[in-house]
């Protein structure tokens, strides 16, 4: 006991400051395990709140009901301006959904692929991605195409 007691004189502000950043890195990882968490939180909002809006304005728009429509004749009328730029607007919300799920910065959502082979397997979105999906980088490309080859 003496011999603890010696030491622990001779070492006191050595120990004591160990303590004090073991307990400082363990405040840090604790911090940015919640900031993460907040962070990721706050992205799976603005990313759904986008999706509403973007949603909520083809339902506002009797121009763009062709884009949901299964049976769209792209023959006898082709599609117009306004609705490929309405498909390019989800398209580039679908990549940032991507590109969120890839960075964990939000977990992957279920009946996600599902929804996506959905959408692209209508007339309008699917002529749209094929005519524009250059515009996207290789790895999102190969992830469109692969959920509609399934």
């Amino acid at each position: 006991m003496p011999h603890i007691l010696a030491w622990l004189g001779l070492h006191a502000f050595d120990l004591l400051s160990a303590v004090g950043i073991i307990s400082s890195l363990a405040f840090t990882a604790v911090s940015f395990r919640e900031d993460t968490r907040s962070r990721r939180l706050n992205n799976l909002v603005r990313l759904t709140e986008q999706h509403r809006d973007i949603w909520e304005e083809s339902q506002k728009n009797p121009k763009l009901a062709r884009i949901r429509d299964p049976q769209a004749d792209l023959y006898t009328k082709p599609v117009t301006a306004e609705e490929a730029q309405f498909v390019m607007l989800l398209m580039f919300h679908l990549h940032c959904w991507y590109r969120a799920i890839e960075g964990r910065e939000v977990s992957s959502l279920e009946g996600l692929e599902k929804d996506i082979r959905n959408f692209f397997g209508r007339p309008v979105p699917r002529h749209v991605w094929e005519d524009r999906k250059a515009f996207f980088d290789r790895d999102f490309r190969q992830f469109v195409d692969e959920l509609l080859l399934k």
